[in-house]
């Protein structure tokens, strides 16, 4: 019941965000000082609509997470950990790239490590793998074998063929998760044809020597695979091989992409790099957290955006408000303020038992809540009718 109103929740503050830009977007008196606590509860919207898929997701994760625990008395918490960061911050040269941060990463953990270019991301997958120290906090590896693909295929010797490169020892025989097999055998999954095997590395396209490099990485057997744009320079067919790979992989998984199809088919889970130099946890999509972004960017854009001056004067008597409109139209902004006060308090009682029970129960509030936001709705559409009155008076 909780998360089915916290579900229900999310999509009123959007739809009300949805109306309010329409408001910021005309600019109607939103200049006013009168109307700057409308301008920060806006703010205050766009932050709570910025945090609220994260946090459902969450939830439903959890909630899953718990249903399978009590139907197969199994728990996550048996999961081997692989990374524990505790405090840990990010940095070249004493330079700080990611504030301290306290993250795990357990066997079969999937996760995409999200942010602009140059905030740090190529640096955690290096410290992670003990190349880079940190600047502070305590990292512990409890992976004993790392597995790493990088963009300059840093691995691969141009001077060595592809027989060399498989097999340093001689013989044509690999040895491919626990299955012995011809190394042109093993090639052709990674669409390698059959006269590559004396071509020297220097002479490939970089698709090419990426595909070796891949081919390379999962003929070996790792409990966590660190990748850094795995799907560069890789063609459709090449990445639907590796997402088939990573999707039957059973280690844990950390890895860096811009390409959002592929992080939305093997991602669990993102750590995004915000722009405060800050790692958090996020358990949306990548097309929702690129959505969300996007639509809160436009959203920001109309709040901090002064609107513009319009240099006319307004004639007060063409507004023709009768009494009881003039009346409503100057209550109207507290009775709104007050709805979303209760509403506020009625959601956060619903988080607390105690709460909830001495309030008529999670169903009575729950209903007394959709009533509130229907009720808020039309209070907001009215001051909307009355403000569009008083711009189109406006000569």
């Amino acid at each position: 019941q909780m998360l089915e109103s916290m579900i229900k929740t999310h999509d009123t503050l959007v739809k009300q965000l949805r109306s309010e830009q329409e408001w910021l977007n005309r600019g109607v008196k939103a200049r006013l000082k009168r109307n700057m606590g409308r301008v920060e509860r806006i703010k205050q919207m766009k932050e709570d609509a910025k945090k609220n898929p994260s946090i459902i997701k969450k939830v439903k994760l959890e909630l899953e997470r718990e249903q399978k625990a009590f139907n197969q008395t199994e728990s996550t918490n048996r999961k081997r950990m692989l990374f524990d960061m505790e405090k840990l911050s990010i940095g070249i040269n004493k330079q700080l790239l990611i504030n301290p941060m306290t993250m795990r990463v357990l066997q079969q953990d999937k996760i995409a490590l999200v942010g602009r270019n140059g905030s740090g991301k190529t640096s955690l997958l290096l410290t992670l793998q003990g190349i880079y120290s940190p600047l502070s906090g305590t990292l512990k590896i409890g992976a004993e074998n790392i597995g790493f693909f990088d963009q300059h295929r840093a691995k691969l010797d141009d001077s060595k063929n592809l027989m060399e490169t498989f097999c340093p020892n001689g013989g044509d025989h690999i040895e491919v998760r626990g299955h012995n097999m011809h190394v042109y055998g093993y090639m052709k999954n990674w669409l390698l044809p059959k006269e590559f095997l004396d071509k020297k590395i220097g002479v490939l396209s970089g698709g090419e020597k990426n595909r070796v490099a891949l081919a390379l990485l999962f003929s070996k057997k790792y409990d966590c695979l660190i990748l850094d744009e795995p799907t560069n320079d890789l063609d459709i067919p090449t990445i639907n091989i590796l997402e088939e790979y990573l999707q039957s992989y059973q280690g844990a998984l950390i890895f860096v992409s811009h390409d959002r199809y592929f992080v939305d088919k093997i991602a669990q889970k993102m750590w995004v790099i915000d722009s405060e130099k800050n790692l958090t946890e996020d358990l949306r999509s990548y097309t929702e957290y690129l959505d969300d972004e996007d639509y809160l960017a436009q959203m920001s854009n109309a709040v901090t955006t002064k609107p513009k001056e319009a240099k006319v004067e307004i004639r007060k008597q063409a507004t023709k408000f009768s009494y009881k409109e003039q009346k409503l139209y100057d209550e109207l902004p507290q009775q709104i303020a007050a709805i979303e006060d209760e509403i506020r308090d009625k959601e956060a009682c619903m988080m607390s038992e105690t709460c909830y029970n001495a309030n008529g129960g999670l169903a009575f509030l729950h209903d007394r809540v959709s009533l509130l936001k229907i009720e808020l709705e039309t209070k907001v559409e009215q001051y909307f009718q009355l403000e569009e009155r008083i711009q189109n008076s406006a000569y």
